[in-house]
């Protein structure tokens, strides 16, 4: 179960380069979030432990990034973990990765919505005066969400013709994954959040998908209440180990 998530998960979250080494899959986007930066061990390997971190370590820092593990229960070796924290690999950022049965949707508190499924230039526009954090990665937003994709779903959320919300649903398989939920801080707590989410899985409804997923901090509390709310359901959890300062973003 925890693979085909994460199999899902980087399908719907595209990087530049995967690297395949041994059962571990390495991923790389100019830094932009630790998902598309990490390596995902997620099969069986058969290499010696020590030396397959090596040549991990010599991928990323040949790129100028720290080194960073995506990982779960599941994870390849069952022992990683316990080796990397016994290498100095910091513990961050935990992970609940949730799902939802889509069966009866609620109408959405506001209904102006614009959506498209292709990224535009005005859906990243704003996503990025949402998220000013993420101007510096423009350019990999571009490249990496401009590579073939599963079907799409850009949002915008508008009020007055105003975006004050946007979202990304990703849809493959009967499972639509959401991401990228971002609010306008001048329109938060006035269930912007949770009517930009419906009207993302009423979209993935209406194209026959039957089941919702996905992944929110744990220390978001906030956005935990959110999806309990909806009736979204822990499935498991995944985190980070990264050797030195971490980059942005999960």
């Amino acid at each position: 179960m925890i693979r085909a998530y994460e199999e899902l998960q980087m399908n719907a979250w595209p990087a530049l380069q995967t690297l395949c080494y041994d059962g571990w899959l390495l991923r790389y986007a100019k830094g932009y979030t630790k998902r598309a930066n990490s390596v995902h061990p997620i099969y069986p390997s058969q290499l010696p432990l020590d030396e397959k971190i090596r040549v991990c370590e010599s991928f990323y820092q040949n790129y100028g990034l720290n080194p960073v593990f995506k990982l779960t229960e599941a994870s390849e070796p069952r022992d990683l973990d316990e080796v990397l924290e016994k290498r100095g690999y910091q513990y961050t950022d935990l992970v609940s990765i949730q799902s939802l049965k889509l069966t009866e949707l609620p109408e959405p508190a506001h209904r102006e919505l614009r959506v498209s499924s292709e990224l535009t230039e005005d859906w990243l526009d704003q996503f990025c005066r949402l998220s000013p954090e993420r101007h510096n990665d423009l350019q990999t937003i571009r490249e990496a969400f401009g590579l073939p994709m599963p079907e799409c779903c850009y949002a915008q959320l508008m009020i007055e013709g105003h975006t004050v919300a946007c979202g990304l649903a990703v849809m493959q398989n009967g499972h639509v994954g959401l991401f990228d939920i971002v609010t306008d801080k001048d329109y938060r707590r006035q269930g912007i959040g949770e009517a930009m989410v419906i009207h993302l899985l009423r979209y993935a409804v209406d194209r026959g998908v039957g089941q919702a997923y996905l992944q929110v901090l744990i220390e978001n509390t906030a956005a935990m209440k959110l999806y309990d709310k909806l009736g979204f359901v822990e499935k498991y959890k995944q985190w980070y180990r990264i050797k030195g300062l971490s980059q942005a973003g999960c």
